[in-house]
């Protein structure tokens, strides 16, 4: 990202139902395509951005089960690590909802990839 901003790299997302649209692989390839669309638009080099597919991504390569920790604790995620321009870790909440990061891959050497709820 040239600017990059948190509130844009982290994302929680709650979905009423329970649905194939919720699952922590689908809400992290959303939250990818968005950064890409409104971060990346002119460096992603597979064209436009938004015509990118953005179906189950838990099977295809790059996608994998990771520990993501929340709250210090080890919890099962998700990772998509395919894409060339940033890099995605998702994980189902214990109340409920996603949570997402989205993070640019040249500042991850900068990063500790943990996350903490608000009080």
């Amino acid at each position: 990202m040239r600017y990059p901003q948190l509130w844009e790299a982290v994302r929680t997302t709650w979905h009423r139902a329970p649905s194939e649209r919720s699952s922590p692989a689908q809400v992290l390839a959303e939250h990818m395509n968005h950064i890409l669309v409104n971060r990346y638009r002119s460096e992603w080099p597979g064209g436009i951005a938004w015509d990118r597919n953005t179906g189950d991504l838990s099977n295809r390569p790059g996608s994998r089960v990771v520990t993501v920790w929340i709250d210090g604790v080890e919890v099962q995620g998700v990772e998509i690590d395919m894409d060339p321009l940033v890099y995605g870790v998702g994980a189902s909440l214990e109340q409920g909802g996603v949570m997402t990061a989205v993070l640019p891959r040249e500042q991850l050497e900068y990063i500790r990839i943990e996350f903490a709820k608000r009080a």
